[in-house]
């Protein structure tokens, strides 16, 4: 019989980009992505849809453009242990829309491990970050932890 464990979760962190061309922008963390209850042996999935998706807004000036750059994790940690987190190809998705809507976003399927180049819209933009753990059969019970960084720069286009 398996045992529920503790909740293991991935914290998001935010680290707000250098301001270039005297335009000023704010990049804001809005949610933590968050796996909920991990049973060992079972990979989970939190889709860049779902609720408990990273979530962050950028600010700034309508029309700039600007890049994201992800730093990613590879594990979780709690005292003692780590667990795999993965993040595939298409686990972000950005909306420049006045109202972001994250079921149906304005750029979808995008690699977090790539730079990502886009315009902000009038209410700034919304990101999305779905992602994966991967607990052992024996893994140990723990609030898990990681930082994932943002960085937004204006590319003076």
């Amino acid at each position: 019989m398996i045992r529920k464990r503790e909740l293991f979760k991935l914290t998001a962190l935010i680290v707000l980009a250098a301001v270039t061309s005297g335009v000023a922008q704010t990049v804001t963390g809005i949610s933590d992505l968050e796996f909920g209850d991990i049973f060992p042996g079972v990979p989970n999935t939190v889709s860049k849809r779902a609720s408990s998706a990273a979530e962050f807004t950028v600010t700034g000036t309508a029309g700039a453009e600007v890049t994201l750059d992800f730093l990613l994790p590879t594990y979780v940690y709690t005292t003692g242990a780590n667990m795999p987190v993965l993040f595939s190809a298409t686990d972000c998705a950005i909306d420049s829309s006045l109202v972001p809507d994250q079921s149906s976003p304005s750029a979808d399927n995008l690699n977090p491990y790539e730079t990502i180049t886009y315009r902000l819209g009038a209410g700034g933009l919304s990101v999305w970050l779905g992602g994966r753990v991967i607990p052992g059969l024996v893994q140990k019970s723990g609030n898990y932890t990681a930082t994932i960084r943002l960085t937004v720069t204006y590319t003076g286009n």
